[in-house]
């Protein structure tokens, strides 16, 4: 019988494996083409690992779930509808169907980073003041590396090419909002798949920052 400790690495190897390829692939332009269109599927896969680690199903975390994807979903179109909470950015076609010019994979993105942050912060304290502000740092942060690669690959597009200091204001302050949702509900989210998934998001991004600098 195979343990769930080794069911678990082999998630959390096919997620490291992807990550690393996708890093690569999208490291030369020779190939870049051909590994940005597996975003979403990125997206996904990180999702999924988290949960399937995570191994919580039940209806008050799957409702804590669907509450930070929509609340993460929504705040985006509306941004981008006004841009007056983040400024004025659009999205490209990478990450596949939009609703309100917004697309729906974007909810996944909040969700798995506002869980993992939230799990990372929750292994070392339990106080509320920590748990609410802390994990927006750590979103804020990985923003602050994603947006000139998000820019580079088509992501996302910026009106003339300059992010606003807003933008990640309004990351700190949605991050807190959700996490303050997050605290309320007092889920026990797993540590280990945590700092995989925020470990890797700043390795993955943070290359590909370094390599757009230089």
């Amino acid at each position: 019988m195979i343990k769930k400790t080794s069911i678990e690495n082999r998630w959390i190897g096919l997620l490291l494996l992807f990550y690393f390829f996708g890093l690569l692939g999208m490291s030369f332009d020779a190939y870049k083409n051909l590994f940005i269109p597996l975003t979403p599927l990125n997206l996904i896969l990180t999702l999924v690992v988290f949960y399937k680690v995570n191994k919580d199903f039940s209806a008050k975390f799957i409702m804590l779930s669907l509450l930070i994807f929509l609340i993460g979903f929504s705040i985006e179109a509306v941004g981008v509808a006004t841009g007056v909470l983040f400024g004025n950015y659009t999205y490209g076609s990478v990450f596949g169907y939009k609703l309100f010019e917004t697309p729906i994979l974007i909810g996944v993105n909040w969700l798995f980073l506002a869980l993992s942050t939230y799990g990372i912060v929750q292994h070392f304290t339990k106080k509320a003041v920590w748990l609410v502000l802390l994990p927006p740092v750590l979103m804020t942060a990985l923003d602050y590396l994603v947006e000139p690669v998000a820019m580079e690959l088509g992501f996302w597009s910026w009106k003339n090419n300059t992010i606003p200091l807003q933008n990640y204001a309004m990351w700190f302050v949605t991050s807190a909002v959700i996490h303050s949702l997050i605290y309320f509900f007092r889920p026990k989210i797993n540590a280990k798949i945590s700092f995989v998934i925020i470990s890797v998001q700043l390795f993955f991004f943070g290359i590909l920052h370094l390599l757009i600098k230089w």
